[in-house]
């Protein structure tokens, strides 16, 4: 159970991108998320808190990095079967600048990081 309890941030935020990511292009637009500002910086953010989640888990930065990456690939596969949605490279860009600079910030400012945020990395 304790295994299964590291893994909950992250599936709490895969479960989050998932539910974005299912919203059908026109109510997506409605409700303002369709804007590429939005997007950009709404994924970036997810992506983020994703890759430090699968650290949490797993305790390697390159691991998170890569399983944050299939996971954007994964989520813009998904896209293509929403209505009124797409996928594209720029997107799988814009997650996998969110997974390196994760890992790059795990990787190089954890010495750095505020002792709450090193104390739930390193349990």
């Amino acid at each position: 159970m304790i295994k299964l309890a590291k893994w909950l941030p992250a599936l709490a935020v895969m479960v989050t991108i998932f539910v974005v990511s299912s919203i059908r292009g026109a109510t997506i637009n409605e409700i303002g998320l369709g804007k590429e500002s939005y997007h950009i910086n709404g994924h970036f953010v997810l992506f983020v808190l994703l890759c430090f989640s699968y650290y949490k888990a797993t305790k390697s930065i390159l691991l998170s990095v890569l399983l944050t990456v299939i996971y954007g690939v994964l989520d813009e596969l998904h896209q293509l079967f929403t209505s009124g949605r797409s996928s594209s490279f720029f997107d799988i860009f814009v997650d996998s600048i969110g997974a390196v600079l994760s890992g790059l910030i795990l990787w190089k400012l954890q010495p750095y990081l505020p002792k709450k945020l090193k104390n739930w990395l390193s349990k």
